[in-house]
């Protein structure tokens, strides 16, 4: 009957336009479930971190405040978990939010190039890692990861996860181009042929994938580099999972909403069910931030009567709907709240940015207070607070500038917006120095915005 009732769903979503992936349906108990979420993947290598993360979980799950309903992996086919203890209407309503998931891999351009046999390509991962466990030992191999996932956001989307190594150093004549009035300029005039020195600055451009370039650089062990190369790997699976979170979700509750409300299937008390789920789905949030359900949900909900008005007006040559599988396309979450966040919905949601009093900012951090205050209600300060936490993977910007007598040096590009624990980067620029085996060196900032240097050595 359930099964019956999830291909009906899946049938009404492909009228309605959705183009999705096979996708199977496991319905699982809680430690499953909760296991599966630990670590983001059904089979993923060991690392206590995944423990840590699958006890939080838990304990939050067995108090009662959080409790997981689906976990759906991009992948093809693509394979979605259910709780078995959820209602068959539950689990009716998870599978049409599946299936908005599901079209929203399989289309928009953030995903285009993701592995899309990342399930099975993290079994082999794992059992790599595994048999390096059982020869080098797990305190040593889960010390390399512990380095790995301390870097494994700082990567460069825009050149992507293969690559060739820099160009080594070479003499590149190049001829000159014969141009009017040449002899007007310098007396002399310029040599047909000219000799350029390619690759004769390491790195060639700042660098922002740290791992690839410790990867490829650094004196490793094969076996240390095939780490890093599959935690760089994963890190890129999961990057625009995180670059699209409130577009996703938003996506994938517009779509469980109007399958449902199109579905002749769905008995009167049911019905009261499903607007009872979808109710605490697309609710506003906690007292200081946004569900980002509610949000992306809304914004969908209020594009589409947009164009559909611009649209009986004459003023668009598509429809509200039309424009939906569009902004589905095309848009990450950036794009997404800075195109279609209005000020009319900033001031019907009660949006707001807020922080420290302004008195406190120039104090030192642990003398200021914790009062926190609304800082603007202004719809550009708004979205811009909204999407500060999308930038550059959510970790702050750090390139490799230079390397010097085999000393390395970072920059951190963005610290007049970021502010750098001391703690962490010390201990970040400790785990680099080990890899790198020779001096490291970060340009960042003080609380002040004045300039300072760490410095570690291994």
């Amino acid at each position: 009957m359930f099964e019956q009732r999830v291909a009906d769903i899946e049938a009404l979503a492909k009228e309605q336009g959705l183009d999705f992936f096979p996708t199977s349906y496991e319905v699982v108990p809680q430690d499953i479930m909760t296991e599966v979420a630990a670590y983001g993947l059904p089979t993923r290598a060991r690392h206590w971190s995944y423990g840590k993360v699958y006890q939080s979980q838990r304990l939050y799950g067995t108090m009662g405040l959080s409790k997981i309903y689906e976990i759906v992996l991009n992948n093809d086919p693509s394979m979605a978990f259910l709780l078995d203890t959820n209602p068959d209407i539950a689990n009716l309503l998870v599978a049409a939010h599946v299936i908005g998931h599901v079209d929203f891999f399989k289309n928009n351009v953030m995903f285009a190039n993701t592995n899309r046999n990342m399930i099975n390509d993290a079994v082999s991962h794992a059992t790599r890692i595994d048999n390096y466990i059982e020869r080098y030992g797990l305190e040593t191999v889960e010390h390399l990861m512990d380095i790995g996932f301390a870097l494994d956001r700082h990567i460069d989307p825009h050149l992507g996860l293969i690559r060739a190594p820099y160009p080594e150093r070479r003499v590149v004549e190049k001829e000159h181009l014969a141009q009017p009035y040449d002899d007007l300029f310098g007396g002399e005039p310029t040599p047909s042929v000219t000799y350029e020195v390619e690759g004769d600055r390491f790195p060639p451009h700042p660098e922002s994938d740290l791992l690839w370039f410790l990867a490829t650089y650094a004196r490793l062990e094969p076996w240390q580099r095939d780490v890093l190369q599959i935690i760089r790997e994963e890190s890129y699976y999961f990057y625009p999972q995180f670059l699209t979170k409130i577009m996703n979700e938003g996506w994938a509750s517009y779509w469980h909403a109007e399958l449902f409300h199109q579905y002749q299937g769905v008995q009167p008390d049911e019905m009261l069910e499903f607007a009872r789920l979808h109710a605490s789905v697309v609710n506003p949030g906690a007292r200081y931030s946004v569900n980002p359900y509610y949000l992306g949900y809304t914004l969908l909900v209020d594009i589409e009567k947009r164009w559909d008005d611009l649209h009986a007006k004459g003023e668009s040559p598509i429809t509200g709907r039309e424009k939906l599988f569009e902004v589905r396309r095309t848009e990450d979450d950036i794009s997404f709240l800075r195109n279609y966040l209005t000020t009319d919905l900033v001031e019907k949601l009660e949006l707001f940015s807020y922080g420290n009093r302004d008195s406190d900012a120039k104090r030192p951090q642990s003398m200021q207070s914790q009062d926190i205050v609304i800082t603007s209600r202004e719809r550009d300060n708004v979205v811009e607070a909204l999407i500060s936490a999308r930038y550059n993977y959510g970790v702050p910007f750090i390139r490799v500038a230079d390397v010097v007598k085999n000393e390395l040096y970072l920059d951190h590009v963005n610290r007049d917006a970021s502010f750098l624990d001391r703690n962490y980067a010390n201990q970040t620029l400790a785990y680099v120095a080990e890899l790198w085996q020779h001096p490291v060196h970060l340009k960042t900032g003080d609380e002040k915005g004045q300039e300072v240097f760490l410095m570690v050595e291994p």
